[in-house]
């Protein structure tokens, strides 16, 4: 997805640092001492036979002697007894074959985008035969894109020679930034990966209220680098809890009140959104059935209905990816005991 020369200026250390933890899993929130020794922590990896596990590692504690477990049995069972936020199952043999079949798919001159969709292809081969198995199965549903359904999602969120501008916050300064340029012509690249070292000088003194100051920053990007297709501005904390632990109707919720402010939004955005408020009148509407629907009829239609959702309509006469973004986010970085609620859902 980059240009060969592709530059990355304007960081510093610190905003570097900043940036990338944004996108780290939620780790558990700190509570009593008794409650987080029961807490799940880290994660568990099998290797087996089929018959018996050959090698066990937890990824916090270490060995696991393989002859203290029981095989084959329920991985979620497993999670539970070493108390593991995670397990991964994987058949002697299975990295092997994994690496053979990506070996055999990949081409040169393939970019690191269109590598890491074909190896995430194979891998979901490998889940489906059992060679591989996971608990929980957080993405089960999700269709792996291909490049050509990722190409499309980005000329409609960020046309060429226009950028991308996330914009985080705390106590009224810029804690972060990022803008990612998009190149002009095809195939689809981004040729500059900026930081806030520039923004924070051209936008001079500011309120310390981001719902105004939003729009020196964005012209402070149209000024130093592209006209802005798409920004999104909001509070570091509460951009970390939609991302990781946002209920349906949440992203719409907060987009209404501009806790989350986005401007300009694209079309491909207001849809996601759309379908979030519906689903959060929709999660609602369950919750106050339960309490007045003795007899179980509103509550099974209600979250049949709610199962529909997801399947997005198309866009400006562009196929749409068949799943809510928002809800893959959220799945993808939820800490282990919320991803695993949020699977069996």
């Amino acid at each position: 997805m980059l240009t060969p020369d592709v530059r990355f200026e304007a960081w510093t250390p610190a905003d570097w640092s900043r940036f990338l933890s944004i996108w780290k899993v939620a780790a558990t929130p700190a509570v009593d001492a008794a409650a987080n020794d029961e807490a799940p922590r880290g994660g568990l990896v099998l290797v087996h036979d089929g018959g018996r596990v050959r090698k066990a590692l937890h990824t916090l504690d270490g060995r696991v002697d393989p002859l203290t477990i029981t095989w084959p049995r329920s991985l979620s069972d497993l999670a539970q007894e070493h108390r593991a936020a995670w397990v991964w199952a994987l058949h002697v043999g299975a990295l092997e074959e994994l690496m053979e079949r990506f070996g055999a798919r990949v081409r040169r001159g393939d970019d690191a985008l269109t590598q890491a969709l074909t190896f995430f292809a194979a891998f979901r081969e490998l889940l489906a035969e059992g060679a591989v198995a996971s608990w929980p199965r957080r993405l089960e549903s999700i269709p792996i894109p291909t490049r050509a359904m990722v190409d499309r999602a980005i000329d409609a969120l960020v046309p060429p020679g226009r950028a991308a501008l996330l914009a985080l916050y705390e106590d009224g300064d810029l804690w972060t930034a990022a803008v990612a340029r998009r190149a002009m012509g095809a195939p689809v690249r981004f040729d500059l990966l900026a930081g806030p070292i520039q923004l924070r000088r051209e936008i001079g003194l500011v309120s310390g209220e981001f719902r105004r100051d939003y729009r020196h920053l964005v012209e402070a990007v149209e000024a130093l680098y592209a006209p802005v297709a798409v920004s999104l501005h909001a509070d570091v904390a509460t951009f970390r809890r939609l991302i990781t632990r946002a209920e349906p109707g949440d992203w719409a919720r907060a987009v209404a009140l501009r806790d989350v402010v986005l401007s300009p939004i694209p079309q491909v955005l207001a849809l996601p959104l759309g379908v979030d408020a519906t689903r959060g009148a929709v999660h609602f509407a369950t919750k106050m059935a339960s309490q007045v629907d003795p007899i179980g009829i509103v509550q099974p239609l209600l979250q049949w209905f709610s199962h529909l959702l997801p399947e997005l309509p198309a866009v400006g006469g562009r196929a749409a990816p068949g799943f809510d973004p928002l809800d893959v986010l959220r799945k993808l970085l939820a800490r282990g005991d919320e991803g695993a609620r949020a699977d069996r859902s």
